[in-house]
């Protein structure tokens, strides 16, 4: 079940309340208490007209509808508070109006303002040169923050601060959706409010004083017709809905005041005019019933609202709730690719080791297929070697002088130098970035000048030198060192 809705209406003279219970077929308007503020006690310093007013209205309220939580509460406020304007825009990002509104607007008031706060909606009528086009309402900010405080005092939760007038319209635009072109007098006793609806949409608002003739409202309602027609350059034509409570000779001096406006429409367009039928709900030829209008308040609808920000009744998170779920799993998509990424790197990495690891093998089997020394394994100390050297950097292996080459190339250069028939025996070989130590023994001494020889052809060398060549512990090998600059 929906939570009750208090609806406060504030004028010059007090304040209007009714409780929305329900939704739908189900819901019940309850008029609470009209609180005058000539009626009430003197307040302290601290305290306004409203805050007094306002408390009269929450003891109005039955305890056990605010028994379980706070009481949502939707303030409706006289339009003489709002500065409304109608401007056009080049485009229709929501948040790049948000951005340019305020400079647009802040050479649009009639007088300097402190802060403000703005809410606006925006709309294209169908005419010959359609732009896009936005009405905004704005209220100070310091005029804002002292209603939402009260409110917050009084244990209500406003969810919605609007003007009173809009949302009249915006509650007859729902329940007559066939309703697109009119203009809608709303008076509450203290100022009356046209409104003038184009194709669905409000393009102007303007607040009048009071006047018990009527003719004022009728005059002002020929200029806004007038100027639509030359601003849009189109020939729609217009009813006139009456929302207030008014007795019947009020009513009576209204259609004599109003009589000739279809009449005026029919001369400047050319189309026929005529006073609109309401149907059944409605209190009347073209008056509307207020109650009826009431029932069909919610917080939701298409009006300016100022509870924004700071005074927005719901918390960040429930308040763009499909914002922050549509980045938070664009977030984990982002996590999950990212951590893909580092898997699938890691894997090649590993992989580009073992290929390197098994080439290494390779080589070393083919140059020693029987070597081995003491108790270590030649290939672990040909793995430090070749560490050791990659560490300083790649080799340039196109160069005819190469000052740093690959272990692996080196290995298979040796092997390929040294022909299998020579007789000789490799039982160390040690790497640096800049040369290679070379031990092991031959069957005689001549062998070991001819692998000097087959060395220095290679041009993966630079230098080769004998470092030492003595007859081994046995006598029949020749034991030799090399000194290979690479």
């Amino acid at each position: 079940m929906a939570a009750p809705l208090l609806i406060i209406r504030e004028n010059c003279t007090g304040i209007d309340a009714w409780l929305v219970e329900g939704r739908g077929k189900s819901q019940i308007v309850q008029a609470l208490a009209r609180v005058a503020y000539e009626d009430l006690e003197p307040v302290e310093e601290d305290q306004t007209l409203f805050d007094a007013g306002l408390a009269s209205v929450v003891q109005a309220v039955d305890p056990a509808v605010k028994k379980d939580n706070t009481l949502q509460a939707m303030l409706l406020l006289p339009a003489g508070r709002f500065y409304f304007r109608n401007i056009s825009l080049p485009f229709t990002s929501r948040s790049k109006i948000r951005q340019v509104l305020p400079l647009e607007l802040n050479t649009r008031f009639p007088k300097e303002l402190g802060p403000v706060v703005t809410d606006f909606f925006c709309y294209e009528l169908e005419t010959q040169q359609s732009n896009p086009l936005v009405f905004s309402g704005s209220i100070e900010e310091d005029i804002l923050k002292s209603y939402h405080t009260s409110l917050m005092a009084a244990g209500l939760k406003p969810v919605a601060i609007a003007p009173g007038c809009l949302a009249m319209v915006a509650s007859f635009l729902r329940e007559n959706k066939e309703n697109k072109n009119f203009v809608f007098l709303d008076t509450d006793g203290c100022e009356m409010v046209l409104t003038l609806v184009a194709q669905a949409n409000v393009v102007q608002v303007r607040t009048l004083s009071v006047d018990p003739s009527f003719q004022l409202p009728a005059q002002a309602i020929r200029q806004m017709l007038l100027g639509f027609w030359q601003r849009f350059g189109v020939t729609d034509t217009f009813y006139i809905y009456i929302s207030g409570d008014f007795d019947e000779s009020a009513r009576k001096r209204m259609r004599n005041a109003l009589a000739d406006i279809f009449k005026f429409q029919s001369d400047c367009t050319g189309q026929d005019a005529s006073e609109p039928q309401l149907p059944g709900p409605m209190n009347g030829l073209a008056f509307v019933d207020l109650s009826q209008n009431l029932a069909s308040i919610t917080p939701d609808l298409a009006m300016l609202n100022m509870c924004r920000g700071k005074y927005g009744s719901d918390s960040f998170i429930r308040a763009y709730p499909g914002y922050i779920i549509s980045c938070c799993t664009l977030a984990l998509l982002a996590f999950i690719l990212f951590m893909v990424n580092i898997h699938m790197d890691i894997s090649r990495l590993e992989k580009q080791i073992d290929q390197q690891n098994q080439a290494m093998t390779a080589i070393y089997k083919k140059a020693f297929p029987d070597k081995k020394t003491g108790n270590i394994d030649p290939l672990l100390l040909m793995q430090a070697g070749v560490g050791e050297l990659t560490r300083g950097g790649a080799a340039n292996a196109g160069s005819e002088e190469i000052d740093r080459v690959q272990a692996g190339n080196i290995l298979l250069e040796l092997s390929l130098c040294i022909p299998a028939a020579v007789d000789v025996q490799v039982d160390r070989l040690t790497l640096d970035k800049e040369r290679m130590l070379l031990s092991g023994s031959a069957d005689n001494y001549n062998t070991i000048d001819q692998v000097k020889g087959f060395i220095e052809k290679s041009p993966f060398f630079k230098k080769v030198n004998i470092g030492s060549a003595v007859a081994g512990k046995g006598g029949n090998r020749v034991d030799f060192k090399f000194i290979i600059e690479i």
